[in-house]
C-alpha cells in the first residue's frame, strides 16, 4: 500500500535495512529483547534524558517535554541549551499515560527523527521563520527513502515491531497483523504495514 509523502527531503537516503539496524541499536541500549514490548511511557519519562545522539562528530543530549502544541509530537533543537528536545502535546501525553497505540507510535516516531535527522534539525533551526516556510513550500519531489517522515515512520515500526522479533514469532505460528498487534501493542493498521514490509524487504 502506498502512502503519500509528508516530509521534506532528508540529508541522505535510508533503506529499510539501515533503519532497522538504527532502531535495533536503540533497542539494545534499552536492553529490550527482540520480542519484548517497547515501554513508551518509561522511555519518554525516564530514559530519553539518559540518551545522546551524534551530529557531525559532536555528542548531543536529549530531553523530553510536554507542551500545549498543535502537533502530536515534534523534535526540535534548543540552541541555548544545545540539546535536542522530544516534545509531546498535552493530549498525546495523556494518551501515552493510558498506553494508547497512537501515542506509543508518536514517541517512537520522534525518537526516529532524533536519531536520524539530528544535524538537519539543527541546521534548519538556524533559518528564519520566513526562510523555513519558504523552504517547506518550495520543497522538491523526492523518493520515499529520502523523505524525513517516511524514514521516521520506518524507524518507529522497527523500534516497536523489530524484524528479529517477527522472525521469532513466525517460528511459533502464522504471522498475522492481529498477532503482531497483540504482541507489540500497536494498531492493526500499523501491524499490517509492518508485516507487508517484513515480507517484501530483506530486513535482517
Amino acid at each position: 500500500m502506498i502512502r503519500p509523502l509528508k516530509g521534506i527531503a532528508a540529508d541522505s537516503a535510508r533503506s529499510y535495512r539501515s533503519i532497522e539496524d538504527e532502531a535495533a541499536t536503540l533497542r539494545e541500549c534499552l536492553n529490550l529483547s527482540p520480542t519484548e514490548r517497547f515501554d513508551a511511557i518509561r522511555f519518554f519519562q525516564e530514559q530519553i534524558g539518559d540518551l545522546e545522539v551524534i551530529a557531525q562528530g559532536k555528542t548531543v543530549k536529549l530531553i523530553e517535554g510536554v507542551e500545549d502544541c498543535q502537533q502530536e509530537g515534534l523534535t526540535r533543537w534548543d540552541k541555548s541549551a544545545e540539546r535536542m528536545e522530544i516534545i509531546l502535546s498535552d493530549s498525546t501525553y495523556r494518551l501515552l499515560l493510558e498506553d494508547h497505540v497512537r501515542a506509543r507510535s508518536t514517541v517512537a516516531h520522534e525518537a526516529g527523527h532524533a536519531a536520524m535527522h539530528t544535524h538537519q534539525i539543527i541546521r534548519l533551526s538556524g533559518m528564519s521563520l520566513n526562510s523555513q516556510v519558504a523552504f517547506h513550500r518550495n520543497r522538491i519531489e523526492h523518493k520515499p527513502y529520502y523523505d524525513t517522515e517516511w524514514q521516521a515512520n520506518a524507524f518507529a515500526s522497527a523500534l516497536l515491531m523489530p524484524a528479529r522479533g517477527l522472525q521469532l514469532l513466525e517460528k511459533k505460528g502464522p504471522l498475522t497483523a492481529v498477532s503482531i498487534a497483540e504482541r507489540f501493542a500497536v494498531s492493526i493498521e500499523s501491524a499490517g504495514y509492518r508485516m507487508e514490509a517484513y515480507e517484501k524487504y530483506e530486513l535482517l
